[in-house]
């Protein structure tokens, strides 16, 4: 009798028969983690997995595995990614109750320290972060850290893309965080000109950089794309307000640039 559970794993996951079986076992062994039980059939158990928070659960339960091999690692981490939405027209909004795994950044690491995170995982991080401004801050410091400089450097991703990401980082962690990255950023001669003076200009702007940051959110996809729309009151709502603290900086940068 053939196993379900593994011919999912299969069908979803690019890994061979034995790496299926495994991870087949690994979820019978840990229902709980997955918010089921015992009693779950294999046809409950493919559904809860396709749930890109009840699969990040078990993600991490496979990367906590000793057994689990470094290519099946790197297949389970890219399905996490592959399981989140993305707008599939220009006009479409994303569905706030699409959200994702609580550790997305953790995973969004682990790529990038191997030097797999593409310009397809920053649109998925962009999207996450947008709709759930906690996910930054549910890794320690020096993990999102890696994640925001990874995107920033991400040469394939737009310039609008990674600094719309920085600001949602920065408007997401403490301000002694924000302004010392925000400066590192401003700096860095590996971050484009382009990403640093949008950032300036955000951080300078008297909303807080909002109206900008709305204008670039309507041509990444996260806001209906026609302006009169995004104006109102409760589609701000969700564009972040840059720390007030980094606004010296930005000055200090715009005018430098200026004085070239």
């Amino acid at each position: 009798m053939g196993d379900a559970l593994a011919d999912a794993f299969r069908s979803e996951i690019p890994c061979a028969p034995r790496a299926a079986s495994f991870l087949a076992t690994l979820v019978r062994e840990r229902p709980a983690r997955l918010g089921g039980g015992p009693e779950d059939s294999d046809a409950d158990l493919v559904v809860r997995l396709r749930d890109p928070r009840t699969f990040g659960a078990f993600a991490e339960a496979v990367l906590e595995d000793g057994r689990a091999e470094p290519g099946l690692r790197a297949a389970v981490l890219e399905h996490v990614f592959d399981l989140l939405p993305l707008p599939q027209t220009e006009g479409e909004v994303i569905e706030v109750e699409a959200r994702a795994p609580p550790r997305l950044l953790a995973f969004a690491a682990r790529l990038a320290e191997s030097g797999g995170l593409t310009v397809l995982h920053v649109m998925h991080l962009v999207y996450a972060v947008f709709l759930d401004r906690s996910l930054p801050s549910n890794v320690p410091r020096r993990t999102r850290t890696a994640v925001y400089w990874a995107v920033l450097v991400q040469g394939d991703a737009s310039e609008n893309l990674r600094a719309f990401y920085a600001c949602l980082h920065l408007a997401s962690v403490e301000e002694p965080e924000a302004a010392a990255e925000f400066r590192r950023t401003l700096r860095s001669r590996e971050c484009p000109e382009g990403v640093r003076r949008l950032l300036a200009s955000a951080a300078t702007a008297a909303d807080g950089g909002r109206a900008i940051l709305a204008a670039v959110a309507r041509r990444e996809g996260l806001l209906p794309s026609e302006p009169s729309d995004a104006d109102g009151p409760s589609v701000l709502a969700n564009i972040p307000r840059l720390p007030e603290r980094l606004a010296a900086a930005g000055r200090r940068y715009l005018e430098q640039h200026r004085a070239k």
